[in-house]
């Protein structure tokens, strides 16, 4: 009897000691390769891989152990389908666990010349950003902005929609170019941007509201520069809703600042009497091409406007605005906004 208790007692322990063990192996095959290199590894995710595919890539770029067990590890995760393709920047300190949440992560690498191009960029401030970094030459920028149909054939909406101006279209965002790229080609991928995030909600709902695109994102690009918070660009948008549904000007000073090289300090009186088409205090309407390129929320608000019976807005000195059914009341604004600036300038003074 105390022989086969003995003989029970040592099959339970072998098998506990043999489960210790794989744990062992398989907690050390999961792990890092080697925690002291720290050498990076750039690999490329082709679209479509597979799991398995993947594995081979990471095996062969010497970042996991074991194929099998990192197919394990991304089953038990769950993130198979959220891998996203692309290249990714690896070394051997990373566990299985710390690759499948990179590459589920979407934080693609990205090398070559950082560009960043923030929201309300006209064209000609955009263009200078990327000749200061070297990428391409004025002129060639200046010619395709103008002449959107040379790229017709490479990006299908400009055809679709006949736009007539690449500017609005330069979707602000943070880009990387090789130094060879060609100007059409840096152009190119901040239209697709573009395209990617005017999706089809926003494409629906602007075809409720009968508008073409060109109209959204004029009228967006609008927005963009009037607005300082977020929560105004709503607002904004449904005041020159508002001012287009009875005829009114949009009295924009941005439309102003549009038709200067360099941005004003202030719009004076005498700049309201300018002739140009891009004058929205002569003119009624919207102008004939957007005067910025607008980021995702003045799109969303232009599309989305805030509905009220407000005809005028004007800056506070915290950045939002004040809003008004009436002309009494936006000058009353107006006054209260001219006497808070001008006792804050007598300060620092």
């Amino acid at each position: 009897m105390d022989f086969k208790n003995n003989k029970l007692k040592v099959t339970v322990l072998t098998f506990i000691l043999l489960l210790v063990l794989v744990g062992i192996f398989v907690f050390i095959q999961i792990g890092p390769v080697n925690k002291n290199n720290k050498k990076d590894v750039v690999i490329d995710i082709p679209s479509g891989s597979s799991v398995n595919t993947i594995s081979d890539i990471l095996y062969e770029n010497k970042l996991i152990k074991n194929k099998t067990l990192f197919k394990v590890v991304v089953k038990i995760s769950d993130k198979a389908p959220q891998i996203k393709a692309g290249k990714y920047l690896l070394n051997q300190t990373y566990t299985n666990n710390d690759i499948v949440n990179l590459l589920a992560s979407g934080k693609i690498y990205n090398d070559g010349i950082k560009v960043t191009i923030p929201e309300g960029s006209t064209s000609k401030e955009i263009i200078s950003i990327l000749v200061n970094k070297k990428l391409g030459n004025k002129e060639t920028y200046e010619n395709l902005i103008n002449n959107p149909k040379e790229l017709y054939n490479d990006v299908k909406f400009l055809k679709e929609n006949n736009v007539i101006s690449l500017e609005g279209f330069l979707y602000p965002e943070t880009y990387y170019f090789s130094e060879d790229s060609s100007e059409k080609e840096i152009l190119k991928q901040m239209l697709i941007t573009f395209d990617n995030a005017y999706n089809d909600e926003l494409k629906e709902k602007q075809k409720e509201l009968k508008m073409s695109l060109e109209e959204v994102i004029t009228l967006a690009s609008i927005v963009e520069k009037e607005a300082v918070k977020d929560e105004d660009r709503p607002l904004i948008a449904g005041v020159f809703y508002n001012r287009l549904k009875i005829d009114m000007p949009l009295q924009s000073d941005a439309t102003i600042q549009y038709i200067f090289e360099e941005r004003k300090k202030i719009v004076t009186y005498n700049d309201l009497k300018i002739d140009s088409p891009y004058n929205s205090y002569k003119n009624k309407g919207l102008p004939p091409t957007p005067i910025a390129n607008p980021g995702i929320k003045s799109i969303e608000a232009t599309l989305y406007p805030t509905e009220s019976k407000n005809l005028y807005f004007v800056a506070t000195m915290d950045g939002g605005n004040n809003y008004s059914e009436t002309y009494e009341q936006h000058l009353k604004y107006v006054k209260e906004y001219k006497e808070q600036r001008d006792k804050l300038n007598k300060e620092k003074k």
